[in-house]
């Protein structure tokens, strides 16, 4: 009687082949994961790069903010006259600066977090990648087992 697992038409009828068969699958399997894995990493990294680029705009934004106060300031000193109405333009224009500080601090906890993010994007492409290598590693050990070149006692 025959063996009704066993594989009668085209294919692997062996043990080793079905072995070989199996970590090709894995590893074809475990490459797109690693190329899925990368892509995320892309994206991760291109976000931290955004991220960065808001954290210097909201601190650029911040300096031209002290900058014109300083300019205001003057001219309350300059222009005695009209010294009321500088000091309320200047109240005013303080007034701001809580929500641009409010906005610096936002714009460092993104960038804090896309940082992180990318940080874990990188750690899970390359375990996704050191899978893919083993699976590859198996695979060759199985083909070369299927084919007699092998180790006697079977794939590892």
């Amino acid at each position: 009687m025959s063996d009704p697992r066993r594989r009668t038409t085209t294919g692997p009828t062996t043990r080793a082949a079905r072995d070989a068969d199996l970590w090709a699958l894995l590893a074809r399997v475990r490459g797109v994961r690693v190329r899925r894995k990368l892509r995320a990493l892309a994206e991760a990294r291109r976000r931290e790069r955004h991220a960065a680029v808001q954290v210097t705009e909201s601190f650029d934004a911040l300096q031209r903010h002290a900058e014109q106060r300083l300019r205001v300031l003057a001219e309350c000193r300059r222009d005695r006259r009209a010294g009321a109405q500088w000091y309320a333009t200047l109240r005013a224009h303080d007034a701001g600066a809580a929500s641009l500080h409010q906005s610096l601090d936002d714009a460092r906890h993104a960038h804090a977090a896309a940082r992180d993010a990318a940080s874990d994007a990188l750690s899970r492409w390359r375990i996704e990648r050191v899978r893919h290598d083993e699976a590859k590693r198996r695979l060759r050990i199985a083909v070369a087992w299927a084919s007699g070149d092998g180790i006697e006692d079977g794939p590892g």
